[in-house]
């Protein structure tokens, strides 16, 4: 392991399961201080994962971490996340805001309630914790914002329609509209950060799977049909290490997909604990 984040403090959102515990197990691989933040604090929750069972593992493989269970659709929280942040390691330097909420079905039959969880969640607490983390990353010199986006953000193609098309289909079964166009935000946001920053050292990026990883909450939403192509949760990691280590002049404003990220910055992709490359898996 090379400990590309040696004392860098990361708060990682989502990290109860998923990509997010596996983002958060990578960077405290490489020695970064994480700070884990979900709402489930405890197995036996209504998905497996927990933040106890992702600071257990960090903690068996030697790594450091803080747990800060919270309700990211609750500006208090999110407060609350980065104080404690500060008062237990005194710095951040990489933020990334992976937790996400999504319910697929027809856009235009989504609840008022639903289009507003759906945005606080997805796009007001990433702008919310970016604010409140900022301040933090420019007395440190600089620093990493990561958020993750979904394949869904793409517009789908104009009329005429097929309907034995694919992605006709998948608007009119379990439609990705309403969380897409949340993910589609928030590319637009984060790119425009990343030039307002850039004088302040911080990179801003989002990532995105090239289609599906099997996480816990996908597979359960109806989302992933037979033909999606699936990647393992570890590439996922990996492209998050990348844009949350390298110098920021030369690697922000990017709307990246994962393989094709690792590829371009010839990486393999290595196991969650860093000591080797993942068994079995080429780019």
């Amino acid at each position: 392991m090379t400990h590309t984040l040696k004392d860098k403090v990361a708060i990682v959102t989502g990290a109860s399961r998923g990509i997010g515990a596996a983002i958060a197990q990578r960077f405290a691989a490489e020695g970064a201080r994480v700070v884990l933040v979900a709402r489930t604090g405890e197995p036996g929750g209504k998905l497996p994962g927990s933040l106890d069972e992702t600071a257990a593992h960090i903690r068996a493989a030697g790594g450091d971490c803080l747990c800060v269970q919270a309700d990211l659709a609750s500006a208090t929280d999110r407060e609350r996340i980065v104080a404690e942040t500060l008062r237990h390691y005194g710095g951040i330097d990489i933020l990334v805001n992976n937790a996400a909420w999504a319910r697929f079905g027809a856009g235009y039959a989504q609840s008022v309630e639903r289009v507003q969880l759906a945005y606080a969640v997805n796009l007001f607490a990433p702008h919310h914790l970016a604010q409140l983390a900022i301040p933090a990353m420019k007395a440190r010199g600089g620093g990493w914002i990561l958020n993750l986006s979904s394949a869904t953000s793409t517009r789908p193609g104009p009329a005429p329609y097929a309907p034995k098309d694919r992605a006709y289909r998948f608007h009119t079964t379990h439609s990705p509209t309403l969380y897409g166009s949340t993910k589609a935000a928030l590319e637009r946001l984060s790119t425009g950060m990343a030039m307002e920053l850039a004088a302040d050292n911080i990179a801003v990026n989002t990532l995105a799977p090239v289609e599906a990883v099997a996480s816990e909450g996908a597979l359960v939403s109806g989302s992933i049909d037979d033909l999606a192509h699936m990647e393992p949760v570890e590439a996922m990691a990996e492209a998050a290490l990348a844009l949350c280590s390298r110098s920021q002049a030369a690697l922000s404003g990017r709307v990246a997909l994962s393989l094709p990220l690792l590829r371009e910055l010839g990486l393999p992709v290595m196991r969650l604990d860093g000591a080797g490359p993942l068994p079995d898996f080429k780019l």
